[in-house]
């Protein structure tokens, strides 16, 4: 597998929560296009995204939450050409229009059925014109545009592998990979992508400092940090830091994150513990940069197998078992090792439901960094799982396909359930 092809496609800085940031580069890509200001906008929106977007802070609002400000937000100033950092510097007199436009009801949404887990359908109208967009399968992704009933583009469809059930041909080939061959990706990257990942690794920190020095959210990080004093034991760092970082993103703070696999809460999981191990072990820039490359794998081995937006919660069981596995490298582990520590993650738990991501993410960010961070501790002393346990096996493939089939077949009516009771949820 290239590498440089997974890192450009499954690792990258986003701005806010990746679903509602979404919605926004529709809304802004639409605007581009239709030329002026809507006067009204129409989403549609799968229900993972609506359950992802309804109740997080979006970046640069003072607190305000959901889809819809996010929506108008994004057509009134959002910088399409930006990606997933559509929403950075929107100004202030932006932010009060697009709360006028939510206020009179004129940006709407509806649950979309029978469309991909990640889906946003957005159509801005102004006078006579009509502008929709439509991302799909990944949040960036612009699949097509029409104007005023016309098709002004379509996407071509990406090169995807033969039995790879419609994957990337790069995310399907790392599907068929084992721990040892991740583990050997991961101590071959070139110097570029080591300075990439320890970019990355340095806006991840920067969120978790100011998590843990401010009152964000709910304060979960910060309040393990205090409980762990100065000088606290590397546990309440790993738990403390990682969720001081999602207090910060999940309130909206305008502070970018390295996401992971689409999601900017994977990313803090994959990378805050394992900068929180090297400083302790006083790890070298090449060592960190490695076990972050592999945690960024791993995580993207898991989301393969269990989908992009799922039931079940990502940060816990795809980059849980990432960070698991990084700090198993770290600590001067094995593949086998490393291997057994997402065993016991997965054991641990595999299941946390997703029920949209809002200030309480942080609680179970935090949890998965804990988690992470104590099976790496039990691989390297030949401790928790050392055999098929449950569902559970220690080959990470067999493991992956299990989760699979929970996700899609078990959990099938979990989603739906969860965004009915969601829609008729008072607030």
């Amino acid at each position: 597998m290239e590498l440089h092809t997974f890192f450009d496609n499954e690792v990258k800085p986003a701005m806010g929560c990746t679903e509602p940031v979404a919605v926004a580069l529709a809304t802004a890509r639409a605007k581009s296009v239709l030329g002026k200001n809507p006067d009204t906008i129409a989403l549609r929106l799968s229900g993972n995204i609506y359950k992802n977007g309804r109740d997080v802070g979006i970046p640069g609002t003072n607190g305000l939450k959901g889809n819809l400000i996010a929506a108008a937000l994004g057509a009134l100033a959002g910088d399409a050409a930006k990606g997933l950092m559509v929403l950075e510097k929107v100004p202030a007199e932006a932010v009060t229009q697009a709360k006028d436009m939510v206020d009179k009801g004129d940006v709407r949404v509806e649950v979309a059925e029978k469309v991909p887990n990640v889906y946003v359908e957005a159509t801005l109208t102004a006078g006579d014109d009509t502008v929709s967009v439509t991302i799909a399968n990944r949040h960036d992704k612009v699949t097509l545009i029409l104007k005023n009933g016309k098709e002004v583009f379509k996407a071509e469809s990406e090169t995807v592998a033969a039995g790879g059930n419609g994957k990337p041909d790069y995310l399907a080939e790392l599907m068929t990979m084992d721990m040892p061959k991740l583990w050997e990706l991961a101590g071959s990257i070139d110097k570029e992508l080591e300075e990439f990942l320890l970019q990355g690794r340095d806006m991840n920190i920067a969120a978790a400092l100011m998590g843990s020095e401010g009152e964000w959210g709910l304060s979960v990080g910060r309040a393990i940090l205090e409980q762990g004093k100065v000088g606290g034991d590397v546990l309440s760092k790993v738990k403390g830091y990682t969720g001081a970082a999602a207090d910060v993103r999940m309130s909206g703070a305008s502070m970018p994150i390295m996401s992971s696999a689409g999601s900017g809460n994977h990313g803090i999981t994959a990378v805050v513990p394992l900068n929180v191990l090297a400083e302790d072990i006083k790890a070298s820039p090449r060592q960190l940069a490695e076990a972050l490359a592999l945690s960024h794998l791993v995580t993207g081995f898991i989301k393969g197998y269990i989908g992009r937006l799922t039931p079940i919660c990502g940060c816990a069981v795809a980059a849980g078992a990432g960070a698991a596995a990084g700090l198993t490298r770290l600590m001067g582990g094995s593949p086998e090792q490393a291997e057994l520590a997402v065993a016991s993650i997965l054991a641990s738990l595999m299941g946390m439901i997703c029920d949209g991501a809002k200030g309480s993410c942080a609680l179970k960010v935090s949890t998965a960094a804990g988690e992470a961070y104590l099976t790496a501790v039990m691989a390297m002393e030949k401790r928790g799982v050392q055999q098929r346990e449950g569902i559970v096996s220690t080959d990470m493939k067999t493991t992956a396909r299990a989760l699979s089939t929970l996700s899609t077949e078990a959990f099938a009516s979990l989603d739906k359930v969860m965004v009915d009771i969601l829609l008729h949820q008072p607030n």
